[in-house]
């Protein structure tokens, strides 16, 4: 029997509970796996010395777990400086971990190798299995292939109608052309598919839920990390640099994955930046809640630099090109 724990803060339970059902489903199929779970107890009073009935709760949890599974980059930063006496102090010199960041179904089996101490072969054969968009361990070229087709399918019938601002292009050029630049970046075909998907929860009817019931979990976490806070009912004017400065801060956070995605979008954008205000000079900018030009700079000259770990990439480089044309010249 192998017991799994898994460190979380509320806010991470809160946006991607699909994970969480993932995890939890995956674990009723095997018999042999426990999972713990522990909701934001680093935060709290109750995880240093005072003595009592919860803290003897977690205390016991704790010692019982052969593998921890931590939400996040900043929950195990948390981790590694608790204080002496907690309950967590020290606790990953003893126990391997490994980061929620890919599907609930490859993070389970991880995390069961970790604790018997063994290798997964498709960790060993990752870089042999990655030559290949359509032909990854697990699924056959024809099955990679056709789940590709059905998420081309997916994104157009969720964009169907919409329109780029302030032109009558259809608006699924520009997933489809994120998707395409994402593919220069990375063969992980998940990642492609995120890509293709990534304006969909804030942009359309569609939830985080009805993507992991078509594409899994991993998918619909990688979506949602990208999906913007609208704040709907507010102005969308007013509240331009708030969601802009939220996106720059969360670049800290996200994993290299979803800084794929990320780039692949704000150069999809930039390119019809540029083609837009070549053609209509300075009127360009009046389509946009956020009229002023230099405040545009700002935004995608702040995402550029905190993208410079793809520096070396063509990606990044038509970014760096296209923005010092757009806005530094």
């Amino acid at each position: 029997m192998i017991t799994i724990g898994v460190v979380m803060s509320n806010a991470y339970a809160d946006y991607s509970a699909h994970m969480i059902r993932g995890l939890c489903r995956r674990a009723k199929e095997q018999e042999s796996i426990n999972l713990i779970f522990f909701p934001s107890v680093l935060a709290s009073d109750f995880v240093h010395q005072e003595k009592g009935e919860i803290t003897d709760f977690y205390q016991d949890a704790v010692s019982l777990v052969d593998v921890l599974i931590v939400s996040d980059q900043k929950m195990l930063q948390m981790l590694l400086e608790q204080p002496e006496g907690s309950m967590f102090s020290n606790v990953l010199e003893h126990v391997p971990y490994l980061l929620l960041k890919d599907d609930a179904g490859g993070v389970l089996e991880e995390a069961c190798a970790l604790a018997e101490g063994r290798t997964l072969a498709s960790q060993e054969n990752a870089e042999a299995d990655d030559t290949d968009l359509f032909a990854k361990k697990g699924l056959s070229k024809a099955q990679r292939r056709d789940q590709f087709e059905r998420a081309l399918e997916f994104a157009m019938r969720a964009h169907k109608g919409q329109q780029r601002k302030g032109s009558s292009v259809p608006y699924i050029v520009h997933p489809i052309e994120t998707a395409l630049i994402a593919m220069t970046l990375t063969r992980d075909q998940d990642i492609i598919i995120a890509s293709l998907f990534h304006d969909i929860i804030e942009d359309t009817r569609y939830s985080a839920k009805d993507i992991e019931d078509r594409f899994g979990s991993r998918i619909a976490h990688l979506v949602q990390m990208e999906s913007e806070n609208k704040r709907k009912g507010q102005d969308a004017s007013e509240t331009w640099k708030l969601r802009k400065q939220e996106f720059i801060d969360g670049l800290d956070e996200k994993s290299k994955d979803e800084k794929i995605i990320a780039l692949a979008d704000k150069l999809s954008n930039m390119r019809a930046t540029r083609q837009g205000y070549l053609k209509n000079d300075e009127k360009f900018w009046e389509r946009f809640h956020q009229k002023d030009k230099k405040m545009h700079g700002w935004y995608y000259r702040t995402v550029a630099n905190k993208l410079r770990e793809f520096e070396d990439t063509e990606a990044w480089k038509e970014l760096d090109r296209l923005i010092r044309e757009v806005f530094e010249s």
